[in-house]
């Protein structure tokens, strides 16, 4: 209710006539009942006056269809009605292939839903390969990143070893010291 009233005036913005307002249909599918006792799909609730009954037509209406009820099967396609075929391939669309499909629902409706259903999925592949490609392209990037960061992390110590090692010999000369064997052979691997 509160969706569709939300939906119903959201469409005018101030000083908008109120004639333009259009009506709204609120389609709630409920994967499990919400009246235990009365076992039927589809209920449809509209504005109604409770002592006259009036209606406010084409102004809001809340659908419901309480799929927990729902059992309409495959062979039950060709007499079933509209609304139940709708809600066949609502569950059901998934687990068939696109030709068996419109095998089973052949009006132009339910074609035309298939082959929606069908660009999407194949967009949706796309997409994931795409996300995928780019995923692995970052990851590879940050990869190199980490082992320039780390290479240039390792010549920056070596660096400093060599010029610390250097000051020493350095100092061990102005002090006239015997030079340390410490170093010896090393400075060229640090």
């Amino acid at each position: 209710m509160f969706y569709g009233c939300e939906l119903y005036a959201g469409q005018l913005k101030a000083g908008d006539d109120y004639s333009k307002l259009k009506p709204v249909y609120s389609i709630c599918l409920l994967e499990e009942t919400l009246w235990a006792k009365s076992p039927k799909v589809h209920h449809a609730f509209r504005l109604t006056d409770a002592q006259s009954g009036r209606t406010l037509s084409h102004v809001l209406e809340i659908h419901t269809l309480e799929l927990g009820w729902y059992n309409l099967k495959e062979a039950d396609l060709p007499t079933a009605s509209p609304l139940d075929r709708w809600i066949f391939w609502l569950l059901h669309a998934h687990e068939f292939d696109r030709e068996t499909l419109l095998k089973l629902l052949p009006d132009q409706a339910f074609q035309m839903a298939t082959r929606t259903l069908t660009r999407i999925s194949e967009i949706t592949e796309d997409k994931q390969m795409y996300d995928s490609r780019e995923k692995a392209i970052r990851d590879r990037q940050w990869a190199l990143n980490a082992s320039r960061s780390e290479a240039i992390a390792e010549g920056e110590i070596k660096g400093k070893i060599e010029g610390e090692i250097k000051l020493i010999r350095a100092l061990e000369e102005i002090l006239q010291l015997p030079a340390s064997s410490l170093f010896d052979g090393r400075t060229s691997t640090c």
